[in-house]
């Protein structure tokens, strides 16, 4: 090859390489807040693993026998480990966005869709009033249900 065409080459490289900045550039500025969309991929995240673990009678023994303080720690451990998932992935689909000023929209979001729909879960399927026969008891088993639909609300959210 000659030098003209190594130098030619190496022009379209160079324009090749700015180009691919530019784009990068581009798509971080054009990430999606919080639709009505995510709403829904969030609900049915939830809804996957909620229902199945609700009908688990594993679930509802467990929910028995542990104490409050165990249920403080998990909801305090799936808070964390959610906050740190939305603010530390580098999710390229989605936005950070906060409120007032430092909590993640995403982790009310799907924290409060988990909680709601591990109750209803434990409601819908009549393990709550019929088998888990007590409020307390009911908490504590949509707090482990709430454990598991977290994964699938944020899994599905962040899949999209």
């Amino acid at each position: 090859m000659d030098k003209e065409r190594i130098e030619e080459i190496e022009k379209e490289l160079q324009a090749l390489q700015e180009s691919v900045v530019q784009i990068r550039e581009d798509l971080k500025g054009k990430r999606e807040g919080f639709r009505f969309s995510d709403f829904i991929q969030e609900v049915m995240g939830a809804t996957l693993l909620a229902f199945p673990f609700a009908a688990n009678a594993d679930i509802w023994e467990l929910s028995k026998k542990i104490s409050f303080l165990h249920v403080v720690l998990i909801l305090i451990l799936i808070t964390a480990g959610l906050f740190f998932a939305i603010k530390y992935s580098n999710l390229g689909n989605f936005k950070v966005q906060q409120v007032a000023g430092f909590l993640p929209l995403r982790l009310i979001t799907i924290l409060s869709i988990s909680l709601f729909v591990s109750a209803l879960s434990l409601l819908v399927l009549g393990v709550y009033p019929s088998i888990v026969d007590n409020l307390g008891w009911f908490f504590k088993a949509t707090v482990l249900i709430t454990l598991f639909s977290v994964m699938g609300s944020f899994g599905l959210d962040a899949a999209k």
